[in-house]
Formats: C-alpha cells, sequence, structure tokens
C-alpha cells in the first residue's frame, strides 16, 4: 500500500507562511480591531421653511374651492335645474375635489409655513368632504334623515351654518390687511354662509337663495385669486392685479424676498 501523497495533497499539510513577501522570516501580527459600533437611528430633520422646495399650493385649494363652490351655489340658486335640484351631481366632486385636493393643499401650505392658508384650505377641504360624504347612500346619513322631520334637519342645519359662520368671521378679521382680492372672497363667503344658514334655519328659499348668489361671486373671487398666483409676468404679459391697499411696498418688499 503506497503511503506517500500527492503534490496537492502535501502541499495542503504544510504551514502556511504568513511572512510579508511569502518567503519566511517573522509572522506577520495582525492588530485586534475594536468590534464595530452598533447601528444608531437615523433621524431626518425637516429642512428650514426658505430651503424647502415646496410649490405654493395656495392656487390649488383655491381653484378646487372656488369651481365647486360655482357650481354649488348655481344649483342651490335654480340657476338652470332649479332650485334643490341637482345637488347630487357634486357628490364626487365634494370628495374628490373640494374635498382631497383642498385638504392636500391645505396640509402643504402648513409644510410651507403659512398656517393661515393650511387651516382654512384643511378645515373646508374636511367640510366639502363631509358634505359629500353624507349624499353617498348605504353610509347611513340619508337613511338617519330620512327618520327626522323637515323643522328638526332645518334647525339642525342651521346650527351647523352658524358654527361656520363664526369660523369664516375669523378668517375674514384675519384678512383686513391683506389685498382687497382676498377681502372680496372672505367678504362673500361670509355673506353666503350667514344668509343660507338664516334661510335654512328661518324656512325662508328667497333668503337661501340670496346667500347662494353670495356664494357663486365667491366661488369666482376664488378663482380669480387662484389665477393671480398662476399668470404672473413669467408665463403671462402682466400681473394680475389684487390691490394691495395696506402697504403695497413692504407687500411687494416680502413677496421678492420670498
Amino acid at each position: 500500500m503506497n503511503d506517500s501523497l500527492s503534490p496537492a495533497q502535501s502541499s495542503a499539510h504544510e504551514p502556511k507562511d504568513h511572512s510579508p513577501n511569502g518567503l519566511g522570516g517573522p509572522p506577520i501580527h495582525y492588530p485586534d480591531y475594536p468590534p464595530a459600533p452598533a447601528p444608531q437611528e437615523i433621524r431626518i430633520l425637516a429642512p428650514p421653511v426658505q430651503f424647502r422646495r415646496f410649490g405654493n399650493a395656495a392656487a390649488l385649494g383655491l381653484i378646487t374651492f372656488g369651481i365647486c363652490t360655482v357650481q354649488q351655489s348655481m344649483m342651490t340658486a335654480g340657476m338652470s335645474v332649479g332650485y334643490g335640484h341637482g345637488t347630487r351631481a357634486m357628490t364626487a366632486q365634494s370628495i374628490a375635489v373640494a374635498g382631497v385636493a383642498q385638504f392636500a393643499a391645505g396640509l402643504w401650505q402648513i409644510a410651507n409655513g403659512d398656517t393661515f392658508e393650511g387651516a382654512a384650505f384643511t378645515s373646508f377641504g374636511a367640510s366639502w368632504f363631509a358634505k359629500g360624504l353624507a349624499q353617498v347612500p348605504g353610509i347611513g346619513v340619508l337613511e338617519y334623515q330620512a327618520t327626522e322631520t323637515p323643522e328638526l334637519a332645518r334647525k339642525q342645519n342651521g346650527i351647523v351654518g352658524l358654527a361656520w359662520g363664526i369660523w369664516v368671521g375669523i378668517l375674514l378679521a384675519g384678512n383686513v390687511k391683506s389685498h382687497i382680492a382676498n377681502i372680496i372672497l372672505f367678504g362673500t363667503l361670509n355673506l353666503q354662509i350667514d344668509f343660507e344658514c338664516a334661510g335654512t334655519w328661518t324656512g325662508d328659499k328667497r333668503i337661501t337663495k340670496a346667500g347662494a348668489w353670495f356664494g357663486f361671486f365667491c366661488g369666482l373671487s376664488a378663482m380669480y385669486n387662484a389665477a393671480a398666483i398662476l399668470l404672473n409676468e413669467e408665463n403671462f404679459w402682466f400681473n394680475l392685479p389684487v390691490g394691495n391697499w395696506y402697504n403695497p411696498q413692504i407687500i411687494e418688499e416680502e413677496e421678492r424676498t420670498v
């Protein structure tokens, strides 16, 4: 029996040479490295407002609010389909356009550091979403309202309108130093909600129709404010006038700084 090993087997049993050049010499002693540090939590901090790359979402909030307000007011005033008819056609737009899109615009404005517009858009977006959701069959709102007396439902809707009238009054007070186009927007919105609240509470259709006409002009003013943001000297022939009446020089300097 041949006990000799092949060259490959014999080389496998030979001690490994750890010298620097593999030609013999003192072995290399590798240092004992410290253990790897434990993974730490990575915190992502939001950059300051002036370094964020969010666009101005006010145009989105204004145009979604304006489009749906014009349509709803035309139906409420009976301009084309008669008083009280056609409001079910607004269900999808109330949820998606004036609801979700306007609510998202409010969140973007809060991220941009604009608390006023963020509060206005998110609150009205949630209101429009609830208004559209209430018209969806099967949720239970329509079935619950069917069991109420007309007088009770009228007074409940009047209470809701009263609360929103107070909120819009606060928003109007926060715009007294703004430009005239914004004041017209919130002024007509305040009149719309107040008249519709009074008409709903008293059951007088004439007062409700008057509020709808104020809402029609409110929606148009919202669309104009959105156009004033989107159309400027960079993509249009001129800037749309908005009427900076309080202190035009300071407002223009702030806009140039932004």
